[in-house]
């Protein structure tokens, strides 16, 4: 009999110690137990990734309202912060305060604009512009998030602000140049423009397009065939390659020569397609100049996550 009580009297000191931990746990640190970090996504065909460790988001903001969407700080973190998954901490904020949390990574670059609100409706993220033609924006990523405050942590238990890549990519390449000299009396195939219209310029805090129709007027260079690639600002390719922009749909292609002999806009491919820019995604455009003069394009639309292959048109 003393042997089972004094087995009894060890389980209940046991149970009582299990209780003053999840007591701790649950009242006193449960911010500890709830941490609020930052997780840069991917994705692969159909398979969310997470890719905060492949270092593709070098910095990132937070920019932080109350429950009334006034704003409170931007907060910034580092390359260093952010692969080493470090916690948000929310200790300056009373237990039980309502966050919202607006991310966007890779700001430093300096290619865009972004308004200081003082409510979070005003928070606005701009192209830069020169010249009346709007400017390639940097790699941008973006996310939201509602949390509660709790300690240094929040309610609820752990919590992500996810980001994801927001802005888009594109090429566009020549094929039969030459032909359209002849045909239209042009000396140098520098002579030519190449634009892409119709862009919207500004992504509001819930990360939607809106503000003003813009051009996108690519910095080029040509090959040993005279035909124009647009300059591969991205991967640093040796010869044409990738420039960024906003996503976009029904965009317009539009080819000009110095003189205004060619002045044309395509909006569909010889298919019937309309071009597009997805999210995250890629447009590869070839305009095509045929020995009679006409002009017309071909193009492949590379959705956000899928594996980049060879441009095969």
């Amino acid at each position: 009999m003393k042997h089972i009580a004094f087995i009894k009297q060890s389980l209940l000191l046991v149970a009582g110690a299990l209780a003053v931990m999840l007591t701790s746990c649950i009242k006193d640190d449960l911010a500890e137990c709830s941490k609020l970090t930052l997780k840069v996504e991917g994705l692969n065909g159909g398979e969310i990734l997470d890719i905060t460790r492949l270092g593709l988001v070098t910095d990132a903001t937070l920019y932080i309202f109350d429950a009334n969407k006034n704003f409170l700080e931007a907060r910034e973190l580092s390359k260093d912060f952010i692969l080493a998954k470090e916690e948000i901490k929310l200790d300056k904020y009373p237990d039980n305060t309502k966050l919202h949390i607006v991310a966007w990574g890779n700001l430093k670059g300096g290619n865009q604009i972004i308004t200081q609100p003082k409510n979070m409706d005003e928070l606005q993220l701009q192209l830069k512009s020169a010249e009346g033609y709007a400017q390639s924006p940097d790699s941008l990523y973006f996310g939201t998030k509602e949390v509660t405050s709790l300690g240094s942590g929040l309610v609820g238990g752990d919590g992500e602000v996810v980001i994801r890549l927001k802005t888009g990519t594109y090429t566009i390449k020549t094929l039969g140049l030459p032909n359209a000299l002849k045909a239209y009396g042009l000396k140098s195939a520098s002579d030519f423009d190449f634009y892409i219209d119709q862009t919207l310029d500004t992504y509001n805090n819930a990360g939607v397009l809106s503000g003003d129709s813009v051009t996108y007027n690519p910095e080029g260079e040509y090959d040993a065939t005279r035909e124009w690639l647009t300059k591969g600002v991205i991967d640093n390719e040796s010869l044409g390659g990738k420039q960024n922009s906003f996503a976009g749909e029904n965009l317009g292609i539009k080819i000009t020569s110095n003189d205004g002999t060619v002045n044309r806009t395509l909006y569909e491919d010889v298919e019937g397609n309309p071009f597009e820019i997805p999210e995250g995604g890629r447009l590869d455009v070839q305009i095509l100049f045929g020995e009679d003069g006409n002009i017309s394009a071909r193009m492949r639309v590379t959705p956000w996550g899928v594996v980049e292959e060879d441009i095969i048109f």
